[in-house]
């Protein structure tokens, strides 16, 4: 069946044509379609081009791949460029294309790799290797050049019984389970249905442990649960950062929150105040006032400047404190701009309002109100699942606030909030997602989203939370012994691959 299938797809136009359908297919996977089996068939179908495939094909047919996953799955970049950095259209579009080429790259080296050293179809090969490499991969585009761990196949099984492996191996291990699906998927195609129904039976296990590990609570509870109050602004973008529109933000804010003074805790989006906080201090010190007056606590974000540097930062006032955090990981040419001297006023995108950060000290207290701590991170920085879990099992809730207004009417905010959920479920804590113009949602421990508000409305979102204590398996061991032992399994493969070919040789000669 599967070398008629080959020939079938032997032009090379067809194979190619396939691999782009794959990747094209694959961010339907991910929010906000949801649709977690795409996880598993289109890289299943990129395996199967890639078995007949010489190196050279193989990196070909991974680089089309590419262009189709990231071309489609992160072409909201283009609206950020173009319509919020004043770029012209062409010069945005080839800005986005650039991007997308160097994403495309990874699967590319990923196909050229896995032919070149694994010619034969063997177990190691599909069962080792080719998840290993995956992850490995993501691993890699996470880290590179600030990274980018966006779209890793993990996340996208927030819905599926996957999830259940969420605090036990983290994202990364989930992404290895779910390529290793493809990988038995493609089995049943090559070594038939005499063999299938092994295949099948490992790959039911797969789900069913998943299955059985959503039930598994790995948290607990302690304390009265809080109420909270999430408020959407829905500031346009165009007039965020104008001066004439600083009052009406301020305004709408206070407005929107002054029904709800009788919650524990109400939370700002990411640049809530458009305005250094030095020159809001009289708004501020009313706002405290205020809090004070009603034992609420806020959360809000607002810019800060220190000497030379400036901030993007997140602002806790409790009673008479207040408490700053300083975003970490910062966003390149969106927070800061590297080579700065050459490229600050080239084209407008890379002179966009608040493009010249500082990235805070990686060492930050928690904020804290209440004996209750918060894990603050600031839009991008919840992607890093290395920079979320050292602030466990300290941490009793986790906070994400955001502006992905920057990103128009796009999927961007669904792959973000999705995103969040996935931590949520890794931590075993609440989660509180706000945003400028949505989503704004709360999170359960189960990665469950408990209430969420409509995107690109003026809304609030209230409900309540619990402080969460303990900590779940990924916790305690971190991320990296997952990726080591990955690494150390496709370094087996690889030795045992060796073997198998010189004892060939040597049985030849």
């Amino acid at each position: 069946m599967f070398t008629k299938l080959v020939a079938l797809c032997r032009p090379q136009s067809v194979q190619y044509l396939l691999a782009l359908i794959a990747g094209l297919l694959l961010p339907f996977a991910f929010a906000p379609a949801a649709f977690y089996p795409l996880a598993i068939v289109a890289p299943a179908l990129l395996l199967w081009l890639w078995l007949k495939a010489s190196p050279k094909q193989a990196f070909w047919l991974g680089f089309t791949f590419g262009i189709g996953f990231f071309g489609l799955g992160v072409s909201w970049v283009y609206i950020s460029i173009h319509v919020f950095g004043n770029t012209a259209p062409l010069l945005a579009a080839f800005i986005t294309a650039l991007f997308i080429i160097i994403l495309a790259l990874y699967p590319a080296m990923q196909g050229y790799l896995l032919t070149r050293f694994f010619p034969e179809n063997s177990f190691s090969k599909f069962y080792l290797v080719f998840p290993g490499g995956w992850v490995l991969l993501e691993w890699l585009r996470s880290w590179i050049a600030s990274g980018f761990p966006w779209l890793l196949l993990g996340a996208s099984q927030t819905n599926s019984f996957l999830k259940g492996y969420a605090p036990v191996i983290g994202e990364f291990g989930i992404s290895f389970l779910v390529v290793l699906c493809s990988a038995l998927l493609v089995s049943i195609f090559i070594y038939g249905w005499r063999v299938s129904h092994r295949i099948l039976l490992a790959f039911a296990a797969i789900w069913i442990i998943g299955g059985v590990l959503t039930q598994i609570h790995w948290t607990k509870a302690k304390g009265l649960p809080l109420t909270v109050t999430l408020v959407q602004g829905d500031v346009p973008q165009q007039l965020k950062w104008t001066p004439d529109f600083l009052k009406p933000t301020l305004e709408r804010y206070t407005k929107l929150s002054t029904p709800y003074w009788n919650t524990d805790l109400i939370v700002w989006p990411e640049a809530a105040i458009p305005d250094l906080l030095n020159n809001v201090q009289d708004f501020i010190t009313d706002l405290r006032t205020q809090a004070a007056e009603h034992y609420t606590t806020f959360i809000i974000g607002v810019p800060v400047a220190e000497g030379f540097n400036y901030y993007n930062a997140m602002l806790l006032l409790h009673e008479n404190k207040q408490q700053l955090y300083y975003k970490r990981h910062l966003v390149p040419f969106g927070e800061y701009l590297p080579f700065e001297r050459w490229l600050r006023g080239l084209i407008g995108f890379f002179n966009i309002p608040m493009s010249n950060f500082s990235a805070g000290s990686m060492q930050q207290p928690l904020l804290q109100f209440n004996n209750i701590f918060i894990a603050p991170f600031i839009c991008y920085e919840i992607a890093y699942q290395q920079e979320v879990l050292p602030e466990l099992p300290q941490a009793n809730i986790l906070v994400t606030i955001s502006n992905d207004a920057w990103f128009g009417h796009s999927f961007a905010s669904a792959q973000h909030l999705q995103i969040g959920q996935l931590r949520a479920l890794e931590t075993g804590r609440y989660h509180l997602f706000t945003s400028n113009s949505g989503m704004t949602a709360i999170i359960d421990p189960q990665g469950n989203i408990q209430a969420s508000l409509p995107p690109y409305q003026i809304a609030v979102l209230t409900g309540k939370v619990k402080s969460m204590v303990g900590a779940t398996p990924l916790v305690w061991m971190g991320g990296k012994p997952i990726l080591i032992i990955i690494g150390l399994l496709v370094i087996l493969a690889y030795r045992l691959q060796r073997k198998s070919v010189k004892q060939f040789m040597q049985h030849t000669d």
